[in-house]
This record gives C-alpha cells, sequence and structure tokens, in this order.
C-alpha cells in the first residue's frame, strides 16, 4: 500500500525543510511525501535532495510558497550509516580540500583583499589535482554574483571540478539570489556535511 505523508515545512530556517525531508524519504519505502515550503530556495534544496537519493519529484506554486511532491521508489533503501544514491558528499579523510569564505575580500583592506582572494583561488588551481570544494556564505556569496571580480577564476574552478556551494539563505538574506552566476544555491545542512566530510577546511 503506498503511504502518503504531508509536511509543513513552512516558516522554518534552513536546514529544517531539507532534514524533514530525508527523513521523510528514508522512513518511506514506496509513497508520496508533500512538502510544503515558503521560498525558492528551500524548493530547489528539498529537490535537489529527493533527486540525490533516487525520488521523482515535482513542484508547484501553493499561495505564496511551494508544494513539493516527492514520489519514493521503493527497492533498496540506504542503509544506516550509508551514502543515499547520487550523494557526492566524500567520507571523511576521503582528500577532499574545502576552501571557505565568508566576506567577498580577503583580509582587512579591501583593494588588497581583493587581489588576494584573485590569488589564493588562482593558487588553489595550480595544486596537484583533489577533489575540491569553494564554500561562500555571508558577503562571500557576492563573490559568485553579476559583477563580480572573482567570477572568471570560479568560472575556472568549476571546470577543473570544484564544486562551488553558495549559502541559499545567505542570498535570500541579500536579495540577490537572481545574481548567482556560477555554483550551485545550498542550505545548512549540506554545508555542513560537506565541511565534516572534508579532510581539510581552509577558512579566509
Amino acid at each position: 500500500m503506498m503511504e502518503k505523508k504531508e509536511i509543513d515545512a513552512r516558516g522554518l530556517a534552513c536546514p529544517q525543510p531539507v532534514v524533514l525531508a530525508g527523513k521523510a524519504i528514508d522512513a518511506t519505502r514506496e509513497g508520496e511525501i508533500v512538502l510544503l515550503v515558503d521560498g525558492e530556495t528551500p524548493r530547489d534544496n528539498v529537490m535537489r535532495l529527493a533527486t540525490s537519493r533516487g525520488c521523482a519529484v515535482n513542484a508547484a506554486p501553493d499561495g505564496d510558497g511551494f508544494r513539493v511532491v516527492i514520489r519514493t521508489q521503493g527497492g533498496v533503501r540506504p542503509a544506516a550509516g550509508e551514502r543515499p544514491a547520487g550523494d557526492v558528499t566524500p567520507d571523511a579523510g576521503s582528500g577532499e580540500i574545502v576552501y571557505l569564505f565568508d566576506s567577498d575580500y580577503v583580509g582587512t583592506n579591501r583593494d588588497l583583499g581583493k587581489v588576494l582572494t584573485n590569488g589564493f583561488l588562482n593558487a588553489a588551481r595550480a595544486l596537484p589535482p583533489a577533489p575540491s570544494a569553494v564554500i561562500l556564505i555571508s558577503n562571500g556569496v557576492r563573490l559568485a554574483t553579476t559583477g563580480s571580480y572573482a567570477l572568471e577564476v570560479l568560472e575556472k574552478l568549476a571546470a577543473q571540478g570544484f564544486r562551488i556551494l553558495l549559502c541559499g539563505t545567505c542570498l535570500d538574506f541579500f536579495k540577490i539570489r537572481g545574481e548567482v552566476q556560477i555554483g550551485t544555491i545550498s542550505n545548512a545542512f549540506e554545508i555542513m556535511q560537506a565541511m565534516t566530510g572534508a579532510a581539510k577546511v581552509i577558512k579566509f
């Protein structure tokens, strides 16, 4: 018998909608989960999670928010502690290096800081190939938006296989979500997974 669940995640701060969706998917072998969210960022985060878990998912406007419908496919669900299908977060010690930026320049001097930011990112490109990610939070998300002086080097890093994750809550706070030019709009849960699963986190 098909299970049906409805979860009202409206008004919940990041990453609660994703956490609730993940728990519901894990608990539903075959069925339909309806998640109500109140913004584009939680909608996109939940849809990306559902897809990574092998579920069919779609979303439609619902009042001031969105109605996300997840259909679990049955079959073998990940056992406790196992990685879900499609989850690319590395295991601890796997060798991924995470570069964390919480400002749109490095240091205390803005003009010098822009030079340093481009310098460090270009240096990361020149290091021996290794699984790597750039995480942008707080004002750091501006590095990946329209007009940023760092767009060119971020595009080169992405072409080399670097994951670039942007804090969706930060983008919404600054009202610049629509200006994103590179990277994946992410959430606190996914960002914490990346940092705790990394071999090393380097904060600028």
